[in-house]
């Protein structure tokens, strides 16, 4: 399978090309287009979130972490319109990682095992959805740019996690040689049918994350409007 460093590189700079795209387009703002770059390269990621490698799986979840605190963080001074002091700017941080750390990453590291269900399309559908609907949640759902900004988020987490398992599909192929490895088809699956349960929960809340999900009619509209896009100035 393709290593940390390719799977990083290669989700970087395609997802930057294609948040780029959109801001030319008039799609997203500057910032926009940053936040859906990160996300992707996030995505990009994601799958190994299950990986027995600790360099992995400490930089996977130390983006999910800052992630975590910046959405919380968002939260509090925009949605609640509270204003922290400088005590709580510190302690919430700190908080919110040693709740990924020491809570969230335990969970996942016993329930999941390697190229398992993280490393499947469910997955990262249900990835894709739960960032649209928490990015939804968290802006004003009354415009069609929120709408259509909700969908970009899980579109590039979507993105992201396809490309990291295109690239672990492909480097199971040994050109050389012209053999396929036996890790082919491990990466690039539809659901980890081994595990019926996580596949049946998974499966349930894709099916209530779609129903309460953003509408899609204005966001398909607005998308398919590509007429301020300028390949040259």
């Amino acid at each position: 399978m393709a290593n940390f460093n390719t799977h990083l590189n290669t989700a970087v700079i395609i997802t930057g090309l294609g948040s780029a795209t959109l801001l030319s387009a008039g799609h997203t703002d500057l910032n926009g287009a940053l936040w859906l770059w990160f996300l992707g390269s996030i995505g990009g990621l994601l799958p190994d979130i299950d990986s027995d490698n600790s360099t992995s799986l400490d930089t996977i979840f130390n983006l999910f972490a800052l992630s975590a605190v910046l959405l919380v963080l968002h939260y509090i001074t925009t949605e609640l319109i509270i204003t922290i002091s400088f005590i709580e700017l510190i302690v919430v941080p700190l908080f919110v990682y040693g709740f990924m750390k020491y809570i969230i990453r335990p969970i996942f590291e016993w329930i999941t095992v390697h190229r398992g269900s993280c490393h499947s399309l469910l997955f990262l559908l249900l990835c894709a959805l739960l960032t649209t609907q928490v990015t939804w949640q968290l802006n004003e759902q009354t415009t069609t740019q929120a709408a259509t900004f909700a969908w970009l988020t899980g579109g590039f987490i979507l993105l992201g996690g396809l490309i990291h398992l295109l690239l672990d599909e492909l480097y199971s192929v040994d050109l050389n040689n012209v053999t396929i490895k036996r890790s082919f088809g491990t990466a690039l699956k539809i659901a980890d049918f081994d595990n019926k349960l996580i596949t049946l929960a998974s499966v349930i809340a894709i099916t209530g994350l779609f129903y309460v999900a953003p509408p899609t009619e204005q966001t398909i509209t607005a998308l398919s409007d590509w007429s301020h896009f300028k390949l040259l100035s």
